[in-house]
């Protein structure tokens, strides 16, 4: 044992003298011996109570940030010292809050990467509808003050708001939840479009009914985006361009298409 401290006094040292000699090398040092740390602590760990005493649902959450801190903070300091005065997001990006479709996990994106708005079903409501300034404010920040050059909305294959919007009754004035509904009704133009009652007659699935939906939601969306005059200025002017996309989680695959501002 006295024989691997030895060996730590002289490493110790060593970094010591490099550091003293490229003070540069400081935030690379300590990165990488926090990592080591981390590593050492999980590993030496004695598991002496049961799973179910031992972890709690926020022991993923703090094991997480010690992650992202050690493998994304800590290894990025020119981005993260970048960030410290503000951010410069080239995309703004609409997905659903659905746990299983977290856009900057799947398209790989780093911090300051995109300014993103998430919601039921990816919804954009039409400007004349956004008394509810929830999605209007984050559009309009993104737009005018972030600037960004792109706006992307992605769909997914099992979305929980499209499969209500699909099986939702003949407008009846009759609700069977406080929100959902009321919010999905943004997307009867959806809906409307891909004509499910003849895809029904046709004895389509009614996955492969969804699927289409949720698809033609996403236009349904870049659609009521281009209903905010801010934005149809910066479109007209080719300063932001719109995409949908579309994220099969079953299949592990993404779509992306760009939006056809001549429909508009």
């Amino acid at each position: 044992m006295s024989g691997a401290f030895t060996d730590l006094r002289h490493l110790q040292a060593r970094i010591r003298n490099l550091i003293e000699m490229r003070p540069e090398l400081s935030v690379r040092a300590v990165a990488k011996l926090t990592e080591i740390a981390e590593e050492l602590e999980e590993s030496s760990r004695v598991e002496t109570t049961p799973a179910s005493i031992r972890s709690s649902d926020f022991d993923k959450i703090t094991d997480g940030f010690k992650s992202f801190k050690r493998r994304t903070y800590l290894k990025n300091p020119e981005l993260m010292n970048q960030l410290r005065t503000g951010q410069w997001p080239k995309f703004m990006i609409v997905a659903c809050a659905d746990s299983r479709v977290c856009p900057t996990t799947i398209l790989g994106l780093q911090p300051g990467d995109a300014f993103v708005i998430r919601n039921v079903a990816n919804l954009v409501p039409p400007f004349e509808k956004a008394g509810n300034p929830s999605v209007g404010s984050a559009v309009e920040y993104a737009v005018l003050h972030l600037k960004v050059s792109h706006i992307l909305v992605i769909g997914h294959r099992a979305c929980g708001g499209i499969g209500a919007l699909v099986k939702m009754t003949p407008d009846d004035g009759k609700y069977s939840t406080q929100f959902i509904e009321r919010w999905m009704e943004i997307g009867k133009p959806a809906r409307e479009s891909i004509h499910i009652k003849q895809l029904r007659g046709k004895n389509e699935k009614v996955d492969d009914i969804c699927k289409t939906c949720e698809k033609e939601s996403v236009n349904n969306s870049l659609a009521n985006l281009l209903t905010y005059p801010f934005l149809v200025d910066a479109v007209m002017s080719d300063r932001i361009s719109l995409h949908g996309g579309y994220y099969d989680h079953i299949a592990g695959t993404f779509q992306k298409w760009d939006y056809d501002v001549v429909e508009f």
